[in-house]
Protein backbone atom coordinates (compact mmCIF):
# COMPACT_ATOMS: atom_id res chain seq x y z
CA UNK A 1 0.00 0.00 0.00
CA UNK A 2 2.86 2.48 0.97
CA UNK A 3 4.52 1.61 -2.09
CA UNK A 4 2.38 2.11 -4.42
CA UNK A 5 1.41 4.82 -3.04
CA UNK A 6 5.19 5.97 -3.44
CA UNK A 7 4.48 5.42 -7.33
CA UNK A 8 1.89 7.01 -7.69
CA UNK A 9 1.90 9.74 -9.88
CA UNK A 10 2.63 13.39 -8.18
CA UNK A 11 0.24 15.99 -8.69
CA UNK A 12 0.80 19.81 -8.10
CA UNK A 13 0.35 21.01 -4.71
CA UNK A 14 -1.91 24.24 -4.01
CA UNK A 15 -0.90 24.98 -0.64
CA UNK A 16 -3.81 27.43 -0.52
CA UNK A 17 -6.34 24.66 -0.98
CA UNK A 18 -4.12 21.75 0.49
CA UNK A 19 -4.23 21.00 4.12
CA UNK A 20 -1.08 20.75 5.36
CA UNK A 21 0.40 17.10 6.92
CA UNK A 22 2.57 16.61 10.58
CA UNK A 23 6.40 16.02 9.96
CA UNK A 24 8.99 15.52 12.62
CA UNK A 25 12.01 16.51 11.48
CA UNK A 26 15.28 15.16 13.24
CA UNK A 27 18.50 16.66 14.02
CA UNK A 28 21.46 15.85 14.95
CA UNK A 29 25.47 16.76 14.81
CA UNK A 30 28.10 15.95 13.23
CA UNK A 31 25.79 12.71 12.10
CA UNK A 32 22.64 11.20 11.14
CA UNK A 33 21.16 9.03 13.81
CA UNK A 34 20.81 5.10 13.59
CA UNK A 35 18.17 3.68 12.12
CA UNK A 36 18.09 1.69 15.41
CA UNK A 37 17.50 5.18 16.86
CA UNK A 38 13.55 4.76 15.48
CA UNK A 39 12.72 1.30 15.53
CA UNK A 40 10.12 0.33 17.97
CA UNK A 41 11.01 -2.31 20.61
CA UNK A 42 10.57 -5.83 20.43
CA UNK A 43 7.35 -7.27 22.46
CA UNK A 44 9.48 -9.76 23.92
CA UNK A 45 12.31 -7.82 24.87
CA UNK A 46 10.58 -7.37 28.75
CA UNK A 47 8.71 -10.51 29.99
CA UNK A 48 5.32 -9.22 31.88
CA UNK A 49 5.53 -10.05 35.37
CA UNK A 50 2.34 -8.29 36.46
CA UNK A 51 -1.07 -10.01 37.21
CA UNK A 52 -2.12 -12.39 35.29
CA UNK A 53 -6.33 -12.07 36.31
CA UNK A 54 -8.14 -9.37 37.98
CA UNK A 55 -9.12 -5.28 36.18
CA UNK A 56 -4.99 -5.14 36.15
CA UNK A 57 -4.37 -8.11 33.78
CA UNK A 58 -2.17 -8.06 30.98
CA UNK A 59 -4.39 -10.54 28.72
CA UNK A 60 -3.46 -12.42 25.51
CA UNK A 61 -4.24 -9.94 22.78
CA UNK A 62 -3.55 -6.35 24.94
CA UNK A 63 -2.34 -4.05 22.62
CA UNK A 64 1.87 -4.15 22.98
CA UNK A 65 3.65 -1.54 24.98
CA UNK A 66 3.82 2.11 23.46
CA UNK A 67 7.33 2.83 21.22
CA UNK A 68 10.50 4.08 23.19
CA UNK A 69 10.63 7.74 22.96
CA UNK A 70 12.01 8.84 19.32
CA UNK A 71 15.24 11.27 19.26
CA UNK A 72 15.27 14.85 19.57
CA UNK A 73 12.80 16.71 16.85
CA UNK A 74 10.96 19.58 15.65
CA UNK A 75 7.15 18.96 15.07
CA UNK A 76 6.16 20.99 11.79
CA UNK A 77 3.21 20.99 9.28
CA UNK A 78 4.09 21.25 5.79
CA UNK A 79 3.41 20.17 2.40
CA UNK A 80 4.73 17.63 -0.32
CA UNK A 81 5.86 20.66 -2.16
CA UNK A 82 8.04 21.30 0.63
CA UNK A 83 11.95 22.36 -0.27
CA UNK A 84 14.84 21.16 1.46
CA UNK A 85 15.72 24.78 1.38
CA UNK A 86 12.45 25.40 3.08
CA UNK A 87 13.11 22.29 5.79
CA UNK A 88 16.75 24.48 6.00
CA UNK A 89 14.99 27.65 6.92
CA UNK A 90 12.81 26.21 9.68
CA UNK A 91 16.17 24.19 11.13
CA UNK A 92 18.00 27.46 11.50
CA UNK A 93 15.38 29.63 12.54
CA UNK A 94 14.33 27.07 15.50
CA UNK A 95 18.07 26.54 16.67
CA UNK A 96 19.91 29.29 16.07
CA UNK A 97 22.00 27.90 19.53
CA UNK A 98 22.42 24.61 17.67
CA UNK A 99 24.62 25.76 14.74
CA UNK A 100 28.25 26.78 15.02
CA UNK A 101 29.39 30.42 15.23
CA UNK A 102 29.81 31.80 12.41
CA UNK A 103 27.41 29.26 11.12
CA UNK A 104 28.91 30.18 7.16
CA UNK A 105 30.24 26.56 5.50
CA UNK A 106 27.80 24.61 7.79
CA UNK A 107 26.07 21.59 5.25
CA UNK A 108 22.68 19.93 6.47
CA UNK A 109 22.43 17.24 5.32
CA UNK A 110 18.50 15.68 4.71
CA UNK A 111 17.91 12.04 4.63
CA UNK A 112 14.15 10.06 4.32
CA UNK A 113 13.30 7.68 7.07
CA UNK A 114 10.88 5.34 6.27
CA UNK A 115 9.31 2.07 7.44
CA UNK A 116 10.41 -1.43 5.63
CA UNK A 117 6.54 -2.48 4.12
CA UNK A 118 8.02 -5.31 1.84
CA UNK A 119 10.28 -6.71 4.74
CA UNK A 120 7.24 -6.45 7.40
CA UNK A 121 4.67 -8.09 4.48
CA UNK A 122 7.20 -11.29 4.47
CA UNK A 123 8.19 -11.74 8.05
CA UNK A 124 4.83 -11.78 9.45
CA UNK A 125 2.30 -10.01 11.79
CA UNK A 126 4.86 -10.73 14.92
CA UNK A 127 7.70 -9.29 13.29
CA UNK A 128 9.40 -6.17 14.67
CA UNK A 129 9.44 -3.31 12.81
CA UNK A 130 12.09 -1.71 11.18
CA UNK A 131 12.96 1.20 9.22
CA UNK A 132 14.86 2.21 5.59
CA UNK A 133 16.55 5.31 4.72
CA UNK A 134 17.28 7.48 1.57
CA UNK A 135 19.52 10.08 1.21
CA UNK A 136 17.36 13.56 0.08
CA UNK A 137 20.62 15.99 -0.47
CA UNK A 138 21.96 18.55 1.12
CA UNK A 139 21.88 22.74 1.37
CA UNK A 140 24.94 24.78 2.80
CA UNK A 141 24.62 27.49 4.59
CA UNK A 142 26.28 30.59 3.29
CA UNK A 143 26.71 34.25 3.63
CA UNK A 144 24.14 36.49 2.11
CA UNK A 145 24.29 38.08 -0.94
CA UNK A 146 24.33 42.07 -1.23
CA UNK A 147 21.11 43.55 -2.19
CA UNK A 148 23.38 44.93 -4.73
CA UNK A 149 25.05 41.88 -6.01
CA UNK A 150 21.42 39.80 -5.81
CA UNK A 151 20.15 42.76 -7.86
CA UNK A 152 23.27 41.90 -10.24
CA UNK A 153 22.51 38.54 -10.63
CA UNK A 154 18.65 38.99 -11.59
CA UNK A 155 17.58 37.80 -7.82
CA UNK A 156 15.76 39.24 -5.24
CA UNK A 157 16.81 40.02 -1.82
CA UNK A 158 16.58 36.97 0.28
CA UNK A 159 14.64 37.47 3.95
CA UNK A 160 17.10 36.13 6.77
CA UNK A 161 21.23 36.50 8.00
CA UNK A 162 21.89 33.48 5.82
CA UNK A 163 21.92 32.48 2.15
CA UNK A 164 20.93 28.84 1.79
CA UNK A 165 22.57 27.55 -1.63
CA UNK A 166 23.09 24.30 -3.17
CA UNK A 167 22.21 21.74 -6.34
CA UNK A 168 19.46 19.98 -4.40
CA UNK A 169 18.34 23.00 -2.13
CA UNK A 170 14.79 22.96 -4.15
CA UNK A 171 14.54 19.06 -3.70
CA UNK A 172 10.29 18.61 -2.56
CA UNK A 173 9.54 15.97 -0.55
CA UNK A 174 7.20 15.30 -3.19
CA UNK A 175 10.16 14.63 -5.45
CA UNK A 176 11.31 12.63 -2.61
CA UNK A 177 8.62 10.28 -2.85
CA UNK A 178 7.65 11.16 0.38
CA UNK A 179 4.88 9.29 2.18
CA UNK A 180 3.12 10.90 5.14
CA UNK A 181 4.49 9.34 7.91
CA UNK A 182 7.47 8.93 7.03
CA UNK A 183 10.56 10.87 8.83
CA UNK A 184 13.62 13.16 8.21
CA UNK A 185 16.45 13.63 9.39
CA UNK A 186 18.72 15.64 9.18
CA UNK A 187 22.72 15.60 10.20
CA UNK A 188 24.64 19.39 10.91
CA UNK A 189 27.90 19.08 9.34
CA UNK A 190 29.95 22.42 10.82
CA UNK A 191 32.97 23.41 8.58
CA UNK A 192 35.85 21.87 8.96
CA UNK A 193 38.68 23.36 10.60
CA UNK A 194 40.18 25.12 7.28
CA UNK A 195 37.02 26.73 7.20
CA UNK A 196 35.91 24.12 3.91
CA UNK A 197 32.00 22.67 3.84
CA UNK A 198 32.21 19.49 5.40
CA UNK A 199 31.54 16.75 2.75
CA UNK A 200 28.83 14.05 3.12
Amino acid sequence: MAAAARDAPKPKIDRQSTTPFHLKLFYRLNSFHLLSDFAAPSSSAAPYSGPVSGPNAIRPGSPPPPPSSLPTHLQIYTWQSCTLRELSQLLTSALPSFLPDPPIGTRLCFRLIYPDTKGAAMMGPDARGRYLSKDLGSVVIGARESKEDESRNGGTARTGPFRLQGNEADKTLQEARFVIGDYVDCAILPPLEDGSVARH
